[in-house]
């Protein structure tokens, strides 16, 4: 008995020494909550050949802790091929920062056939699975899992999904097109696969990947989005193009009619006036204007006096004419496109020469003395008179550069008088005579 009783008490100290061993065990460790910032991971299709040329578009969402999509946040692509991280295809890039949704989206390209064709399984299935890794690297990334998701590199020969055709669609701007203005053309609505009754795309596992435009003017384009000048008015079918990445493609067409292009509007002033021949007169076209999405590139005048046409890339230009007479002058504005507007101006040029203008005044009577005034005389522009000859009409003249002068004759009578004036430039201009009566 007392050896039993020995075991029994030997074997209830083992089983509550197991009983306290199990209670002091450590928790599991918790890993990063899900309510803080998250990401999501998805590839459209996820299944491609593996022939170095079919892609999928890698969408990437960020979603912060207040469940509202998280604009701006930086974001890290990696490739692993059986967990082990390795370059196996390309990424359009590598980091990438979400937008106003919180979403980011970058392409993938399958890598080439391997030599031999020899391929491993991707769950189950023949091919090769990559997996493609997205990390926040911003503020936060500490509270955001990595996330995952795989696409399988089929192996050519291999039966892919069906593919859908695709769906060609855009639209263009403005409605009103007008020749020699661009035009915007946007295919980014068009369909990898059908389009819904309603509008938007069906599900597909395709992605376009062409984008090719007819303008039916004899020009071509590419791309989702482009622009298009038409030189002259007229209707023109325009045809989309578009082709996903099973090699379908699908067209549409639309007419787009456009109207003839406005021309550029010719304004030109000039001063001083009036206009002296032989003096440069300054001619400015600054106040002309293109038609809207244009640019005046030229600016030619003709003087209307047969000096040759002059042409500047510049609105100013100075011109002097060689004689005094009515000139028609002549403005052609060009735009980038070839369009010329024109304006025509009557520019009166006089002779330039200067006004001569006296009076007279009987001084003394005695002597028969009279003075003679020429200051009301007058030159033009900046020229000034610098010379005034008076003729008495008694055989005599007398020239200075004083305006007043005087003069006694012999004897009581009437003499005709006259003043010439010579400018700074060396114009001359006579006053005609005047009878003066001298006692």
């Amino acid at each position: 008995m007392k050896g039993l009783l020995s075991s029994a008490i030997l074997v209830a100290a083992v089983v509550l020494a197991g009983c306290t061993v199990h209670q002091t065990e450590a928790p599991a460790l918790a890993g990063p909550s899900d309510l803080a910032l998250s990401i999501r991971v998805t590839a459209l299709p996820d299944s491609i050949s593996q022939d170095g040329g079919s892609q999928s578009s890698i969408q990437v969402t960020a979603i912060g802790p207040d469940g509202r999509p998280k604009s701006g946040l930086p974001i890290r692509l990696d490739m692993f091929v059986n967990g082990v991280g390795q370059d196996y295809g390309t990424l359009s890039t590598r980091t990438m920062v979400t937008n106003a949704s919180g979403v980011a989206t970058v392409v993938y390209t399958a890598p080439p056939s391997p030599v031999g064709g020899l391929f491993g399984s991707c769950q189950g299935l023949p091919g090769n699975c990559v997996q493609i890794v997205a990390t926040a690297s911003g503020s936060g990334f500490e509270t955001s899992s990595p996330e995952t998701v795989t696409i399988r590199l089929v192996p050519p020969g291999v039966i892919l999904p069906p593919a859908s055709t695709p769906t060609a669609l855009f639209t263009f701007s403005p409605p009103t097109a007008a020749a020699n203005a661009p035009v915007a053309f946007d295919a980014t609505s068009s369909c990898a696969g059908q389009a819904g009754a309603t509008g938007g795309c069906l599900p597909s596992n395709n992605v376009l990947t062409g984008f090719s435009w007819s303008f039916g003017d004899g020009q071509s384009g590419s791309g989702a989005t482009t622009s298009h000048v038409f030189t002259s008015a007229g209707t023109y079918n325009v045809t989309l193009t578009v082709t996903n990445d099973r090699g379908l493609t699908a067209s549409t067409t639309r007419v787009v009619t456009v109207g003839a292009g406005s021309g550029p509007t010719a304004v030109f002033v000039f001063s001083p006036t009036p206009v002296v021949a032989n003096v440069e007169t300054f001619f400015d076209a600054s106040a002309s204007r293109p038609a809207p999405g244009h640019t005046i590139v030229s600016y030619s005048w003709n003087w209307g006096d047969g000096d040759p046409i002059s042409t500047r890339s510049t609105p100013l230009e100075a011109h002097d004419f060689g004689a005094a007479g009515t000139y028609i002058v002549v403005l052609t504005v060009t735009d980038e496109a070839g369009q010329q507007g024109t304006t025509t101006q009557s520019v009166s040029v006089t002779s330039g020469a200067p006004t001569a203008v006296f009076t007279t005044l009987v001084t003394n009577a005695a002597t028969h003395t009279i003075q003679a005034d020429g200051s009301g005389s007058t030159a033009s522009g900046s020229a000034t008179i610098v010379t005034y000859t008076f003729t008495w009409g008694d055989g005599t003249t007398t020239t200075g550069s004083n305006p007043v002068q005087s003069h006694t004759y012999a004897a009581t009578n009437t003499y005709p008088v006259r003043l010439t004036v010579v400018d700074s430039l060396g114009r001359t201009s006579s006053s005609l005579p005047a009878n003066v009566a001298v006692p």
